[in-house]
């Protein structure tokens, strides 16, 4: 095995050089809380002592502190996925089946199962495969020994669920337990197939959450390097709690309780005024972005720093500039200039794995470096809390009530032609989602947990973007059969918008069928999950989709193919359609025959239709299909969400 260094080593790497994203379900005041107060018993006091040390040195008290005053923000953030995005493994906060399943991951087996109150994987030893992948003597798989490690740690819960096992090798290090847990479907798969990667992208993905997870998922996580070059890793709370966004609140306790034992002994101050917490909604635009940008956002740490927070944790605070220790970062077609167009070609892979072409947000999880470039941030006042709330909201995304349609704009565009003129201005009916400002001007063109999510550069719908870097646009994610020219006509005649040259295909073939057959991996599965999207089957039309879509089904990447075969079953007809996205080539090439043979076609009355590449009578333009899928952009897509 390598030295001791090597984790220090890679540790480093890591902090200086790779980008963050941004969130799943008790929490005291640490992780030794979180286990300690939940029973005595003998096992979970063993897990108390496998998990992050408490953090005493950095005025941490935890989020049960906390609700002893504040019992209501107290249950509202109790209810969110940012508290279960790290819990200890146990029976409460466990989803998968640990029920002796066996799931292979890239031809390892893997077995989970339970002993008494523990989780278990038997599976080749994590440290020996940390050891291969991360440049040491290759072994052959099969020489990998096999090892039994408790689970002591989860990460997510609202879409799905991941493990981290110990190292008794090097203790205090988490090692991955590279399998997800599904909640749709309720199923295993290899962890692998939970990201968009490509297709020979073979590479294991080998993570340890001290070093990596840390940062985002836990409350003042500190990763511990110590001169020897091991980590003693201690966290404030595990999850993103309380202090996540005010900050540790020993002193501001302290003050509160002796308030209360001797009431003239300091000023009475307005609740959560007294300078010892701090409330993100009393801070600027600004500064109050930044909490949340804290995780939510792409950045490198400033190489001076880096050593600093390996061995002493966060070096911002909430109401602190963030700037101060990180870089964030922007894609270089934003600056323009020459030096950013050399940083765009020595670095090619770190921006196509998070920015589309044209420089806007492909990751999800950046949600506030796309809010950077925004006008409503540059030039006006609007922060993240214009429109989220930990405390007033739905935990799905954290919206504030009536923050899902026009009203998220009309808090600040209160103009009449946003207001009672609003038709006049978008062109639809007020009532439909043609005229809900967020699907025009925040389209879901951002891609994260197998879906699409919304963009957070807020702009006004152009063609030029989809024209010469393909990435979609909202008028053309919401009208599917439309063509990129009859877009751009009506943005032309509608908004004086300049033409751009667009190609025979782009004039007449439908963009979504474009992107969706003949487009690279992102375009693929950003378009199949719009072809499930209910504003754009109720504008688009269905009946007309199953054999475009179906497509999907046989696609070299695992997530478009589970998107597509998402929206294939709200397809009328498909709901109970068999289809297992990890079943192999032969099976998925068979469920494209099966689900096109499915299809029961579309009146032989209606017109020929050859931007949907339906000819007369309504038979499939089955050479022009071929055609798109032998042109398919195969470039190798990764998306680091």
């Amino acid at each position: 095995m390598k030295p001791r260094g090597f984790i220090a080593m890679v540790l480093v790497l890591v902090i200086g050089s790779t980008a963050q994203a941004g969130g799943a379900e008790t929490s005291t005041t640490s992780a030794d809380s979180q286990v300690a107060a939940a029973s005595p018993s003998p096992y979970l006091e063993w897990l108390r002592q496998q998990l992050p040390r408490p953090r005493f040195d950095a005025g941490y008290v935890g989020s049960e502190s906390c609700r002893q005053c504040h019992g209501e923000e107290f249950g509202s953030w109790h209810r969110s996925y940012h508290r279960t995005m790290t819990q200890p493994a146990t029976a409460d906060s466990v989803i998968g089946r640990f029920d002796g399943s066996t799931v292979d991951c890239g031809g390892l087996p893997y077995r989970v199962f339970q002993e008494g109150e523990g989780f278990w994987a038997e599976m080749p030893d994590p440290d020996v495969l940390m050891y291969v992948v991360q440049g040491g003597r290759k072994v052959p798989l099969e020489k990998i020994p096999r090892v039994k490690r408790p689970v002591v740690m989860t990460t997510g819960s609202h879409h799905y669920q991941t493990y981290w096992v110990t190292s008794p090798r090097y203790p205090g290090l988490l090692q991955t337990l590279p399998l997800v847990f599904l909640k749709e479907g309720q199923r295993w798969i290899p962890r692998d197939a939970a990201f968009m990667r490509g297709p020979d992208d073979t590479e294991r993905i080998v993570t340890q959450w001290n070093h990596h997870c840390i940062r985002c998922h836990s409350t003042g996580g500190n990763p511990g390097l110590d001169d020897q070059g091991q980590l003693k890793s201690a966290v404030g709370e595990l999850g993103i709690a309380c202090e996540a966004c005010h900050g540790p609140g020993r002193v501001h306790m302290e003050k509160q309780q002796s308030l209360r034992q001797v009431p003239a002994a300091l000023p009475a101050a307005p609740q959560g005024q007294d300078g010892s917490i701090v409330n993100p909604s009393r801070l600027d635009h600004r500064r109050s972005s930044e909490v949340c940008g804290q995780c939510h956002g792409a950045y490198t740490m400033r190489d001076e720093f880096a050593m600093e927070f390996a061995r002493n944790g966060p070096l911002y605070l909430p109401g602190e500039d963030l700037s101060r220790t990180r870089n964030y970062m922007t894609h270089p077609h934003m600056g323009g200039g020459a030096a950013e167009g050399e940083d765009l070609k020595r670095n090619q892979g770190f921006y196509e794995s998070r920015w589309w072409d044209d420089g806007t947000i492909l990751a999800g999880g950046r949600e506030y470096t796309a809010f950077l470039g925004t006008k409503c941030y540059t030039r006006g006042t609007m922060s993240c809390l214009s429109c989220h709330s930990m405390h007033d909201s739905d935990p799905n995304d954290q919206l504030k009530v009536g923050r899902d349609g026009p009203a998220a704009c009309t808090q600040c565009h209160r103009e009449t032609k946003f207001t009672t003129g609003l038709e006049r201005h978008t062109g639809h009916a007020a009532v439909s989602s043609g005229s809900n400002c967020l699907n025009c001007h925040m389209p879901h063109s951002t891609y994260a947990l197998f879906k699409a999510i919304r963009t957070h550069e807020i702009a006004s719908p152009q063609v030029v973007s989809s024209a010469r870097y393909g990435v979609p646009n909202a008028c053309n994610l919401c009208h599917l059969d439309r063509t990129l020219a009859w877009t751009q006509e009506h943005l032309m005649k509608r908004y004086g918008h300049r033409e751009v040259p667009l190609s025979e295909e782009q004039r007449t073939t439908s963009a979504a069928l474009l992107w969706l057959l003949k487009g690279n991996a992102a375009q693929r599965v950003i378009t199949a999950w719009h072809f499930g999207w209910e504003p754009a089957q109720k504008t688009s039309g269905t009946h007309w989709m199953a054999p475009f879509l179906s497509q999907s089904l046989a696609d070299a990447y695992g997530p478009v193919r589970f998107v597509g075969a998402r929206s294939l079953r709200t397809l009328p007809g498909y709901a109970d359609f068999k289809y297992d996205f990890l079943a192999g080539a032969v099976q998925w090439s068979n469920a494209v025959s099966m689900a096109v043979q499915h299809w029961p076609g579309i009146p032989p009355e209606e017109a020929a239709r050859p931007t949907v590449l339906l000819r007369e009578g309504g038979a499939v333009d089955a050479g022009r299909l071929t055609v798109l899928l032998r042109e398919q952009d195969r470039r190798s897509v990764t998306i680091m969400e």
